[in-house]
Formats: C-alpha cells, structure tokens, sequence
C-alpha cells in the first residue's frame, strides 16, 4: 500500500504543534538572563528609558531631549515605550527580542505555505538561522522588518487577485515595514517583484501585460517612497565617515582581504551563533540535504524565491559595507538569502522513514544550536551584576568616558578594523552595557544611540559637544596622547580631563596596567573583571 507523504499531508494540529515546539525551543535563552547579550542591545535599552521618562525625570530631560521625525528604523522607538506601560523596561524588550527571533521564523512558514500550496515541516528548519550573526549584534529592527516582510509576501500571494483589499494591505504592510527598516521595505519590495515576475511568466504575458501588472505593484510603495525622500536620511553625516568614498574604501577593503576575510565569511552570517563547530555542522546538514534532494530530482524551487536568493548573493561581492550612515549593508544580504533557503524550497519526501531521519536530525541540530546559546547566555547575569558593582558610584548628571583595553599597536583591533574578522568572531557584548549608566544612574556616556537620521533621542547643550551619535568604543591607550586616527574614532578624546567626571576602563585584565591606568591623572574607585571605574582627578 503506498504511503502518504508526511510532508505534503501533515495535518494542521500536528503543524502548529511543531511550530510551537519549535518557538518554545528558541526563546529559552530570554529566560536565563535579565539582559540578553546583544551588541547594540543595552544601547536601544538607554534610549527607551529615556523615551519613558523624560517627561519626570529632570536630570534625564536637562540631558536629553526628543525630536520626532519621519525615518526608518525608529520601530521599536514607537512601541516598545507604549509597551512599558504595562511591562518594565526589561521585560518590554525581551518582547521585542522574541518578535526577532520569531516574526523571521513565521514569514519564513507563511510564504513558503503560500508559495508551495502545502503545509509542510521543512520551513520550520528556519530555525537553524533565526540565531544568527545579525541578530547577536542586536539589530532587532531589522529583523523585525524583515519578518513583517515575509509575511506580507506570504498575504499577497494570498490575495490573488488585484483587488482593492490586496492594495491596501500591501500599502499598510510597507508603511509599517518602512519604520522598522529601510532594508526590510526594499526587501519586501524585491519579494513582490520577484513574485510578480514569476506569476507573469507563468501565464505567458506579453511584456506590456507585464510592464502593467508591474505599475500596479508600485503603487503600495507610494506612501513609502514619499516618506524616504523627505526623511534626513543623508542629513548630520560626519565629515568623511559615511561618504561614498568611505564606502569605495570599504568595498576595496574587503576586496584585498584574506581568503577568510570579511566577504566570504560574511557568507555564513545565517548560521553564526557562538561555536563554529555547530555552525559547520548546520551549514553541512543543510547543504547535504538539498543537494542529495536535488540531485535526486525531489527538491522543488520556488522561481521567484530562487531567483531573489541568488540575486541577493550576486550582489552580496559588490554591496559596500557603509551607505547613508549604516553599516554592515552588504552582511545583511547572506541573511536575507538564509531565509529565502528555506522558505523557497520544498523537500517531497514521501518515504515515511526517511522523514523521520531527518526530523529527528534538523531537531537535534536545533537544540544543540539553542542549547549552546542558553549556555552563553545562563552565564552572562554574572557580568551585569560585576558591571553594576563598578558603576555604582556614579551620580546622576555625571560623565562617563567609557574606554576599552585594546593594543594600540594591534591592527586586527575593532577600533583600528571595526569590520575584521576578529571583530565578528568576538562580539564583544560588554561594549553597550555602559547604557546602564542612563538606566540606572541617569548618567552620560557619548556612545548612546542619537543619530538624526536613525533616532528620535537629541544630546542637549553642553553635552552634545562631547556626544557621538554612534561609533566605536576608543581603546585606552588614546588617554595618554590621542593620535589622530584615534580622534577620528572618538572625536570627543581632546582633553578628556576637563570634560569628564569619570573613566570606565572595559576588559582591564586585557592589557597591563588595566588596573592602574594613568595613575598621576586618576584614581581608581571600584574594580571588577568587567571594567574598572576611575575618578578623574581634579
């Protein structure tokens, strides 16, 4: 008697079961740490806290101020202080660090169910790159675009025919995917077009039917399109940072690397997580198993998704680091292509062992992956706690210069090479947690998220002089005598002893005198294994 394929037959129950099972899987790490570490994540905590209490808090409001404007990725800055009125700020954004692990993993389901007409258990094998390099960096907006993304794909495809309910949800969707990146709406756009194509050539249309059902597709980015050109998205550049001629040099940067250098290894940017030896073995796991699928001619791809993916790698060589003052463009390309893997393929295993073989192998591979991560971060409470012992004498109002223990003479540093090798593998999760000095110390630091072209938080007078809207982290060997590559890291370095109230050595068991810097210029007042605080002497 011939059997049913568990993949085209599966039953809704036992669907929604194992996505469930799956979302369960993943979100256990939020519930082993108060702060999740992710790179830029404390920084976006500042930054709604100071959304929350500006208005009652003095000292915060003589600081900062908000000036609302019409940019992308101010999504979470909408939400999330709405949010904490219900829930405390830690609370808020674990939220949200939830909605970037699974709004991904639900689009990623969502459009290959659309696309393929069959409910199957393969998209859920997403979950091998929902943990993935980006989102250790804590680019939550990002990821949350780009899941509203896939699943407004996944609702067009729904709604078949060009009626005004497919406009208008398709409207709403970019607006909303436009706030929370403008990648994300590019994206959208691209999956659109790529699935418009698709459905053109199928029905054989002539090229001015599909010049026509291809100006029908642009009218949803109207509204968008409109936002864009009158955000500030150029606006406030700093002088030779984000220039085209610093993205040339990036771009020819990564050219004269290392064969392991940035651009190819940014390939593996979908399945980086903390252990390169898992991160091989699903890389592997998914290669084997669609190229023996391939070859046995029983993987079906989806055109419009397959041709996305492989223009997004095509483009990925040629795609700068740096543009309109955000970084890291081209490493979200791999990601984007990550998701597409999954959501444009289609296993047709009919032989019920065989299936069972691989459940049971992409499940063990995702509870290792997750277990490693719950492991990383069950660990990381220790960290914060050593890291508030240090930063518990400053007072509200007070300025913190936060340094880092890098060699000066080390050229693989992040401050000397913030797009390395070495910086990728070692995402320093320390480096934003001075955001704790604005939580909960109503302190200043200059690295707190404030670009105009990103966020809605302004630095006020006298302290946006000695404010950076977004950088690196200067390493401490600059105090003694700051070259001038080290000011165009940290501007504000100059006469550091008569600006600040404080210095914040980070990783000081990194370099010698880490627990005895300067000691004619400070005074050392609290130590920890995470940083070091010291007194500027008067």
């Amino acid at each position: 008697m011939r059997q049913s394929s568990p993949v085209r037959d599966i039953s809704a129950t036992v669907w929604w079961a194992a996505f469930l099972a799956v979302v369960a899987v993943l979100l256990v790490p939020l519930f082993l740490t108060e702060i999740p570490p992710l790179l830029d994540y404390p920084n976006h905590l500042a930054r709604m806290s100071i959304l929350n209490r500006i208005h009652d808090d003095p000292v915060i409001a003589r600081i900062y101020s908000v000036e609302w404007r019409i940019v992308p990725n101010i999504g979470i800055d909408i939400a999330m202080p709405a949010l904490m009125h219900l829930l405390p700020l830690m609370a808020a954004g674990k939220v949200f660090v939830a909605l970037a692990l699974i709004l991904p993993l639900a689009g990623v389901a969502a459009l290959h169910r659309a696309v393929f007409g069959v409910r199957s258990l393969w998209p859920l094998a997403a979950a091998l790159v929902t943990y993935n390099r980006l989102f250790f960096a804590g680019f939550l907006n990002f990821l949350i675009g780009v899941g509203l993304a896939l699943l407004a794909a996944a609702l067009w495809c729904a709604l078949r025919d060009r009626s005004v309910v497919k406009i208008a949800a398709a409207a709403v969707a970019a607006i909303l995917i436009f706030f929370c990146h403008l990648i994300a709406v590019a994206f959208y756009g691209l999956l659109l077009l790529a699935l418009e194509l698709a459905a053109a050539r199928k029905l054989g249309q002539t090229w001015r039917q599909m010049a026509l059902r291809l100006a029908f597709l642009a009218v949803p980015f109207l509204i968008p399109a409109a936002l864009y050109l009158s955000a500030p998205i150029s606006a406030d550049a700093p002088a030779g940072g984000h220039g085209i001629a610093d993205a040339v040099k990036h771009y020819y940067w990564t050219l004269a690397a290392s064969w392991n250098g940035m651009k190819p290894y940014g390939l593996l940017n979908p399945f980086l997580t903390y252990d390169r030896r898992l991160d091989i073995g699903a890389v592997v796991l998914v290669a084997f198993v669609l190229g023996f699928l391939w070859y046995e001619s029983r993987l079906k791809i989806a055109p419009a998704l397959g041709g996305l993916f492989a223009l997004l790698l095509l483009a990925y060589p040629v795609v700068p680091f740096f543009l309109m003052q955000t970084a890291w463009i081209d490493q979200r390309l791999p990601i984007l292509a990550g998701f597409l893997l999954f959501a444009g393929t289609w296993p047709r295993i009919r032989e019920r062992r065989t299936a069972i073989l691989l459940i049971a192998a992409f499940a063990a591979t995702i509870l290792d992956r997750t277990a490693d991560v719950a492991l990383v971060w069950a660990g990381h409470d220790g960290e914060i706690a050593d890291f508030r012992h240090v930063i518990a004498p400053v007072q509200p109002g007070e300025r913190v210069l936060v340094v880092q223990a890098e060699r000066n003479a080390d050229p693989a540093a992040m401050v000397n090479n913030p797009d390395s090798v070495r910086a990728m593998l070692e995402n320093d999760s320390t480096m934003h947690l001075p955001g704790l000095l604005v939580i909960e110390h109503d302190a200043f630091w200059p690295l707190l998220f404030t670009a105009a072209t990103k966020q809605p938080v302004k630095v006020n007078p006298p302290y946006d002089a000695i404010s950076l809207p977004e950088g690196e982290l200067p390493w401490a060997g600059g105090l003694a005598g700051p070259a001038p590559e080290t000011i165009r890291w940290a501007p504000y370095l100059p006469d550091w002893q008569h600006k600040f109230d404080w210095v914040l050595l980070l990783h000081p068991a990194w370099i010698a005198d880490g627990y005895n810097l300067l000691p004619g210029q400070l005074d050392r007042v609290t130590t920890g294994q995470t940083a070091v605080l010291y007194r500027i002497k008067n």
